[in-house]
């Protein structure tokens, strides 16, 4: 997705200072300057300031800008509020935000900002208005366009001409024409284009913006217009699927003969080769929309199937250019009509129906999905189709992608009213589904419709399923005490089963939820256990205890985890175990036992690089010791 976070906005704004770190760094002034002058920092190139900020970009570069966030939290506090450092560091956090598309943190950010500032005394009107900018910028990326649109044309008629830079005047220019293409307000758009292109010129290399141009073009039917536009970037040699999928868009709409050569060159994208989720999404968009112009039912099915199924939870395009699973339902329901019709079938008469259906599903499994569909939306009693839904999955789950087409049929269209419609093993398996794609709403959302397992499966996996949910929507307690209840009722199990119940604790491990994680690893009878269980669920046990830094427990249960498998205490688990028991002994200030381990640590491990961290930690030990004597 092209998040249209425009760096131009830094221009003019702040001065050039803050896009880069080598100039001084224009703040607001403090309460003792003036209100008319702005305050400017003469900050070297040696200062804490340039240094931490030039950390920042270091990081952004190296692609981790959460971790610059964090970074930049500890720096800031270490300035006073609302001086030239504590704004150079609010500048990169807006930055950083919209680089994590943290667009309802970042409206909550200027918002405080706003609400907190004094106007009089802690910032100019031009360093506000740039944060007014970014929060535009964040509310259209939340949706919130009228919002957007107003807090726009206040800033347009209401900024006096001394606050006023161009750079900002024409990003709120562009930022008018987006919100109202995003409203659908199309004439409104076209116009305050042609305007905008009359008062500024625009670069070649502004993707964004000639995509902006382009879509406005389109929704106002001027494709050809459209064409010319996107050329001129393809001139460039720029390579982006969006700019070459919305080309041949603008070509179907201009040219919609086109439509038979365009499916075939969509086609042969999509075959055989390795694309990206994106990729494949745009080019089985534009074959969808040429098998629209070409009337190809089965085509515009299988290329909306293909799009559901890649899951993407963003616009590839526009949001002119989005697919739903209500349209997949529709298309289904419009094929299946159409077969109805060729064999007379009427309204009412299930059993004809069926008795059709049940004729085409070993010739045509297609049509027989779609037969299906349509009697299901064409009665009321929509949730009593059970042997319909029931043909529907049956058919879909045969296909790779099958699972993920039922899922975005039942869990995300208004067609279906409630997902207990679809056969309980469906449900069941729509469960590990919704779990492996961290989708916990949607497993949740099953859940609810399933008291206990499909016929013919095992309660044990069915309630770990279920306690994995409570984890996972911060239920803990509900979580334990279904756990409890099934081992209760269930004391032994198998080994499927205990990987199954393993999983539900290495979730507690990971939402820090550690003192739980240690009473349900308590719950297991070691003895029926192998020796490399033992050793791996020890370790695991002994990181919960070293994360409650209950250090010397921890050093205990990594030093079980060492000695689990007889013969085994110095290969490289071992090693790692017992160099982590070491760590958890200096912790735990129980110097003379962690020096021995380390000791011996010493004498089997081959790895130079291994001796060099032990040497250093039994440099340490001895220190602490020293001092401790001392």
């Amino acid at each position: 997705m092209r998040v249209f976070f425009l760096v131009l906005l830094m221009l003019g704004v702040l001065g050039k200072a803050w896009a880069d770190q080598n100039s001084p760094v224009p703040v607001a002034h403090s309460s003792a300057a003036s209100p008319e002058k702005i305050v400017v920092s003469n900050v070297d190139k040696s200062s804490v300031t340039f240094q931490s900020l030039a950390q920042m970009n270091a990081l952004i570069e190296l692609g981790v800008p959460g971790l610059a966030l964090s970074l930049l939290d500890d720096e800031q506090k270490k300035r006073q509020l609302y001086t030239a450092d504590w704004y150079a560091f609010e500048y990169k956090r807006i930055l950083l935000m919209a680089a994590l598309e943290q667009w309802a943190q970042l409206v909550e950010r200027t918002q405080w900002l706003f609400e907190k500032a004094n106007r009089d005394g802690h910032i100019t009107k031009k360093i506000r208005l740039w944060f007014e900018t970014q929060q535009v910028i964040a509310r259209l990326q939340l949706k919130q366009r009228e919002k957007a649109l107003s807090q726009l044309q206040i800033m347009l008629w209401q900024t006096k001409a001394e606050n006023q830079d161009k750079a900002l005047l024409a990003a709120w220019r562009r930022l008018v024409t987006r919100a109202y293409l995003q409203l659908q307000r199309d004439d409104d758009a076209r116009r305050a284009l042609v305007k905008y292109e009359v008062d500024y010129a625009v670069d070649v290399a502004d993707i964004d913006w000639i995509l902006l141009q382009a879509q406005i073009l389109l929704a106002t039917h001027r494709p050809q217009q459209a064409i010319e536009k996107l050329k001129r970037v393809q001139d460039e040699e720029i390579n982006a699927v969006d700019v070459e999928a919305l080309l041949y868009i603008a070509q179907l709409r201009d040219q919609p003969k086109q439509a038979s050569t365009i499916h075939q060159q969509m086609r042969e994208k999509l075959h055989g080769k390795l694309l990206s989720r994106a990729q494949r999404w745009a080019y089985s968009y534009v074959a969808y929309l040429a098998s629209r112009f070409l009337s190809d039912n089965s085509s515009q099915v299988l290329h909306l199937e293909t799009m559901l199924s890649l899951g993407i939870d963003y616009p590839v395009l526009n949001e002119s250019h989005q697919v739903k699973a209500d349209d997949l339902w529709a298309l289904y329901n419009k094929r299946g009509l159409a077969i109805a019709n060729e064999h007379g079938l009427l309204l009412g008469n299930d059993n004809q129906w069926q008795i059709l259906s049940d004729k085409l599903r070993a010739i045509s499994p297609e049509d027989t999905l779609a037969l299906n569909a349509a009697l299901i939306l064409q009665t009321k009693t929509f949730s009593t189709k059970r042997q319909q839904h029931t043909t529907i999955v049956e058919i879909l789950e045969k296909r790779n992608n099958g699972l993920e087409i039922i899922n975005q049929l039942y869990l995300h269209s208004s067609k279906v009213p409630d997902v207990d419609v679809l056969p309980d093993e469906v449900r069941y398996r729509l469960v590990d589904y919704a779990l492996a794609e961290g989708d916990y709403h949607d497993a949740a959302t099953i859940m609810k419709s399933l008291d206990e397992p499909p016929q013919g499966n095992s309660l044990f996996d069915w309630r770990m399923r279920k306690a994995r949910v409570f984890v996972l929507q911060g239920k803990y307690k509900q979580s334990e005490n279904l756990i409890r209840k099934t081992f209760i009722e269930k004391p032994n199990i198998t080994r499927a089963e205990l990987d199954r119940y393993i999983q539900v604790v290495f979730d507690f491990q990971t939402v820090h939820q550690h003192q739980q994680a240690i009473q349900l690893f308590d719950l297991l009878y070691f003895d029926g256990l192998n020796e490399q269980l033992k050793r791996e669920i020890h370790f695991w046990k002994a990181e919960s205890y070293f994360a409650t830094k209950k250090y010397d427990l921890a050093a205990l249960y990594y030093l079980k985890s060492a000695r689990a498998i007889a013969g085994a205490y110095d290969d490289l688990w071992a090693q790692s175990a017992r160099f982590k028991a070491g760590q958890a002994l200096v912790l735990a200030e129980i110097y003379d036992d962690a020096d021995k381990i380390f000791s011996e640590l010493l004498l089997v491990t081959v790895s130079d690089s291994r001796k060099a961290l032990i040497d250093q930690s039994l440099q340490k030990i001895r220190l602490l010791k020293s001092v401790e004597n001392n």
